[in-house]
């Protein structure tokens, strides 16, 4: 049984994975790749030996041990699988998690459980920076992550829209510009989305433009993400440098500014490096410059 997360992006052949779990005699094999030691207490870490049969787990350790990193990719024995479910379900007092509960239980009782190791792109877009960086991974003449590989096609949902406009006003380098979108303005590595609207004197960089969003005249935009729908007001600043005195809640952020979906900022506006607009939770209302 192959059970898979959704918040990941990668391209695998499963059916590798399988043979290699089959070839193990595996009750269960959990595809691991080595990440970033300062990253290592974000996942699921894997202690494994030099066959890869796993000897300890881990999830989302203070101090790793190790830096093998579950994917969040299992291959399990459906009728075992079934037993240690059923027998966590009957425990009031389990979290029915599988990284917490389950895969500690079948480690206990001395199940065979692999490690899968596994090479190529792999991002866990968790994050507001994993999400930015997955963004820019896609941006260069080689990117990281290719979207125009022949060998391995990426289907997605198609807006059907009209093909993109760029103006005689427009200058767009290292971007993408998806269909239905619109600009008028100065685009730089940046992807824009489907229906997005980039307005005459607008500078957009190093930034991701959700679908529908406009990015009103003269506005400028520094390393942000700009949510489905939002609307950016003429003349504002999105990403500036924080301003002496001025306090920016960027613990979710770090140094990308972030607007969230259905959003109007007002015209003339000013939101520094880190900061966080949206409808729910206004960590850091738009100020005017």
């Amino acid at each position: 049984m192959l059970i898979l997360s959704g918040d990941h992006i990668y391209k695998m052949d499963y059916a590798k994975m399988l043979k290699f779990h089959r070839d193990k005699k595996a009750a269960a094999t959990i595809a691991v790749l080595q990440v970033p030691w300062e990253e290592a207490h974000r996942f699921g870490i894997m202690n494994a030996d030099v066959n890869g049969v796993i000897q300890s787990f881990e999830e989302k350790p203070k101090e790793p041990k190790s830096n093998l990193a579950s994917m969040g990719i299992y291959i399990f024995d459906w009728k075992k699988l079934r037993d240690y479910m059923e027998a966590d379900d009957a425990d009031p007092n389990s979290s029915n998690d599988f990284g917490k509960n389950i895969i500690p239980a079948m480690l206990n009782s001395g199940e065979v459980m692999v490690a899968y190791p596994f090479e190529g792109y792999w991002r866990d877009v968790g994050t507001i920076q994993s999400l930015w960086e997955a963004n820019m991974d896609l941006l260069g003449q080689k990117p990281v992550l290719d979207l125009d590989d022949d060998s391995w096609r990426i289907y997605t949902r198609n807006p059907v829209m009209p093909p993109h406009y760029v103006s005689l006003t427009a200058q767009v380098t290292n971007s993408l510009v998806s269909e239905g979108a619109v600009v008028e303005g100065t685009v730089t590595n940046s992807v824009i989305f489907s229906g997005a609207r980039i307005e005459k004197g607008a500078t957009v960089k190093d930034s991701i433009i959700f679908p529908k969003a406009v990015v009103g005249k003269n506005v400028t935009v520094e390393k942000a993400i700009v949510g489905e729908n939002s609307i950016v007001g003429d003349y504002s600043m999105v990403g500036g440098p924080v301003r002496p005195g001025e306090k920016v809640n960027n613990k979710l952020t770090g140094d990308i500014t972030l607007i969230g979906n259905d959003v109007t900022i007002p015209p003339r506006a000013y939101l520094a490096k880190g900061a966080v607009v949206n409808t729910e939770n206004p960590h850091q209302p738009a100020k005017e410059a």
